[in-house]
């Protein structure tokens, strides 16, 4: 049997959820379907909310940007989030040897970079360059993030925000499920196909997935990690110029006693040095702390020591208290949870200018691969690891006051 709709979009992430909103908000009579691979606990993929002994914890996309995440404050306020708390990001680096002035770092490399001399280099290749090893590695440790050392030079300098990796700057909360719930509200359950996981996509549109379903439409929106649009979209090599890589999350509940030092410890957003990278206080009465929020190699190495059980808690006493100076055999962790995403974000790789004239040009085409397909996500966008990304590329392939697709 095959179903027919106007629009299939193709995965139920917040970019997905976003386009659906628009074409129920602006065009009641189109047709659409979204397709998601997983069951419905997974509706908002890498932005949702879990309870951890009582405190409520994020899986996957953190905290909101006050200056400018505008899109998702507008999505927030339309939805009934009037005030979101808000609170200043102010990392204490005091655990790091040597933290290094990143604003300060920047402006140098800033004011070193040749767009010609150095447009076919990672911000890896030229940072190395430009710094020498030990300061590059200063830096890396202190920004607590690798995220952007593959991406393209020009793009890490000026659209990553490095500045957001240091103080200080006004952040604020998002209660990613409750948002996400209210999408689906919004939308209805009618247009939600779980555990449908596409497998194809034909030249007349024509969609199969693996449980032999097909379906058929006018237009397919593609909402996923860039693994999956490499599958569906094969003939189209663009996509090998855009990267995901491993995030992980993971939280710890301590003893009373345990909490009370951690709570002398850890006071707020702490950098650490590897594997753990960042400490985050999530209840301090309650003794919940994300003990690790880290990417790439790091995380990579910690997702075979996930389980809850006594030999990952015990090392992960061990790590905190080397990494937090905390004699030895003083912390009792009593349980741990984690959230590992294989894809958490995306980055571009540096820009083949003998195919695209801009990184504009790029992101148009990875956007509209063909006539009546599109590419949604913070994967093709400006904003890359920010929910505002996947925001910002629904606003470019949609006209709002009639949902045409560009």
């Amino acid at each position: 049997m095959t179903t027919t709709v106007d629009t299939i979009i193709i995965g139920s992430g917040i970019a997905g959820l976003y386009a659906a909103y628009k074409i129920k908000h602006y065009s009641p009579t189109t047709t659409f379907l979204i397709l998601e691979k997983y069951k419905k606990h997974w509706i908002g993929g890498r932005a949702s909310n879990d309870t951890f002994y009582g405190t409520e914890i994020v899986t996957g996309a953190g905290i909101g940007r006050k200056h400018k995440d505008k899109l998702l404050l507008k999505l927030l306020r339309d939805f009934g989030f009037r005030n979101p708390h808000e609170f200043t990001i102010n990392p204490d680096k005091s655990y790091l040897n040597n933290p290094i002035d990143i604003k300060q770092t920047m402006k140098t490399l800033k004011t070193h970079f040749n767009k010609n001399k150095h447009k076919n280099l990672t911000f890896k290749q030229y940072a190395k360059r430009t710094l020498g090893t030990k300061e590059y590695e200063k830096f890396t440790s202190s920004t607590g993030y690798t995220d952007y050392e593959n991406e393209d030079a020009y793009e890490t300098l000026y659209y990553y925000g490095m500045e957001e990796n240091d103080c200080c700057w006004q952040a604020f909360r998002v209660e990613w499920k409750n948002l996400v719930m209210k999408l689906y509200d919004y939308i209805g359950e009618k247009h939600f196909k779980f555990s449908n996981k596409v497998i194809q996509i034909e030249r007349d549109l024509s969609i199969h997935t693996e449980d032999g379903a097909k379906y058929t439409c006018k237009k397919v929106i593609i909402a996923t990690t860039i693994d999956t649009v490499r599958t569906l979209l094969p003939s189209h090599p663009i996509y090998k110029d855009i990267e995901g890589q491993p995030f992980l999350r993971l939280y710890a509940k301590f003893t009373k006693k345990s909490a009370e030092i951690m709570k002398e410890r850890v006071s707020r957003l702490t950098i650490v040095k590897e594997p753990l990278k960042q400490i985050i206080p999530m209840n301090t009465e309650k003794g919940v702390y994300m003990i690790a929020y880290n990417d790439n190699n790091t995380a990579t190495t910690l997702k075979h020591h996930l389980e809850n059980n006594e030999t990952n808690r015990r090392l992960y006493e061990m790590l905190l208290e080397d990494s937090l100076d905390i004699p030895p055999n003083t912390l009792e962790i009593i349980a741990i949870k984690s959230y590992y995403w294989p894809i958490g974000t995306h980055y571009y790789k540096p820009l083949n200018r003998e195919l695209y004239s801009s990184r504009e040009e790029f992101m148009r085409m990875a956007q509209r691969p063909e006539k009546d397909i599109i590419v949604i996500g913070e994967a093709v966008s400006r904003n890359q690891g920010w929910t505002e990304g996947a925001l910002e590329s629904v606003e470019a392939v949609f006209v709002s006051n009639n949902v045409v697709l560009k």
